[in-house]
């Protein structure tokens, strides 16, 4: 039998072929870095528009200037959108309160 008749009896290419587990793990790996760099494109475009708003546009969606500039530094390291709306749940959560408390007291 000559070499083009003969059945294989081994793959063609040894330790060259990635085993699946291994190619699993790398695709999660690669699609996770692939959300990861979408998402912080996500937050500089936001915090860029908010950057641009005017203060009383951001008072009338729960922010203040400040809350914009803080979130400036998580851009790299963190979750700006999700620092913004907690910021944003922090000062209703404030006010809810002193509402809810009736001050200052009313005089019937």
């Amino acid at each position: 039998m000559d070499a083009i008749t003969s059945p294989r009896t081994r793959p063609a290419t040894t330790g060259t072929a990635m085993p699946a587990r291994a190619k699993a793990a790398l695709l999660c790996w690669i699609a996770a870095l692939a959300q990861g760099v979408s998402r912080a494109a996500i937050n500089r475009r936001v915090v860029r528009q908010l950057s641009a708003m005017s203060d009383r546009d951001l008072k009338d969606i729960g922010l203040v200037r400040q809350d914009v500039l803080d979130s400036h530094a998580l851009l790299l390291e963190g979750d700006a959108s999700s620092f913004l709306i907690g910021r944003r749940a922090e000062r209703r959560r404030g006010s809810r309160r002193v509402a809810a408390g009736h001050w200052p007291p009313r005089r019937d």
